[in-house]
């Protein structure tokens, strides 16, 4: 399948890697739809100057909203071909924190929070534009975006665990409806180099970062729209999870 006059449906594309990846398919030639909890995001999306990208508000974490927002997409006659499950939330937080003088365990409202987001939001998705690719005989991609977390980071219980939630759930949909011709790929980045990275990290422990990577520096996210792109037209590449990683092993 190739890129260009693709019908793309991005959730979380409004910052960070989900902006950029809007941004790269855009500048090839593909018809981008986002869903983006950000109302404002929203607007900028669909003001951008190809008039290729729309955008409407949705909370990929609720269900009600997730079936609402893709009749919207389906009613404005967006044919979707590839779904792209960017939306999520990175958390850290240790199982239990033995310094701590109040709650010691891991909040299970952050516990609850991060799988929604991360994980409930790919399965209510991909189900509903699935059924859609279904009905119109499609051989669609989806590609979701995992990290190499799911293997398993100190720190990042809920995080970790939703990300291999997403690499099983691509290994199983890939066996489910590889016969209808459709894909599902992964998509593992590592330490990526965003503004997020920046804003949260000390230039001290982004140092730290890149000395544990072998290439001993931070992706861009170009490293990430590239594995898109090569995700979207090699068709035959299933149920596979590509690791963007610099080499780095958790």
């Amino acid at each position: 399948m190739k890129v260009t006059d693709t019908n793309v449906l991005v959730t979380g594309g409004g910052r960070g890697i989900g902006r950029h990846l809007v941004e790269q398919l855009d500048g090839a030639g593909a018809n981008v739809f986002v869903l983006e909890y950000d109302e404002n995001l929203c607007e900028e999306l669909n003001q951008l100057a190809s008039g290729r990208v729309r955008a409407v508000q949705c909370d990929v974490a609720n269900a009600v909203a997730v079936d609402i927002a893709i009749q919207t997409v389906i009613d404005a006659g967006f044919d979707i071909d590839v779904l792209i499950n960017n939306a999520g939330i990175i958390h850290s937080e240790p199982l239990v924190n033995m310094l701590s003088r109040t709650e010691r365990a891991h909040s299970r409202d952050n516990w609850r929070k991060v799988m929604a987001t991360d994980l409930d939001s790919v399965f209510f998705v991909t189900s509903r534009v699935v059924d859609h690719m279904l009905a119109k005989r499609k051989k669609g991609v989806v590609i979701s975006i995992s990290s190499i977390a799911a293997n398993g980071n100190a720190g990042q219980s809920a995080y970790s665990a939703a990300k291999a939630g997403v690499n099983a759930l691509t290994h199983t949909w890939a066996k489910e409806l590889g016969p209808m011709g459709l894909r599902f790929i992964a998509i593992a980045p590592g330490f990526i180099d965003t503004p997020s990275t920046r804003a949260a990290l000390s230039e001290a422990m982004l140092t730290k970062l890149q000395q544990q990577v072998p290439l001993r520096r931070l992706g861009g996210m170009q490293a990430v729209s590239q594995a898109v792109h090569y995700a979207i037209e090699n068709d035959y590449l299933t149920g596979s999870i590509l690791e963007v990683d610099g080499g780095l092993v958790l």
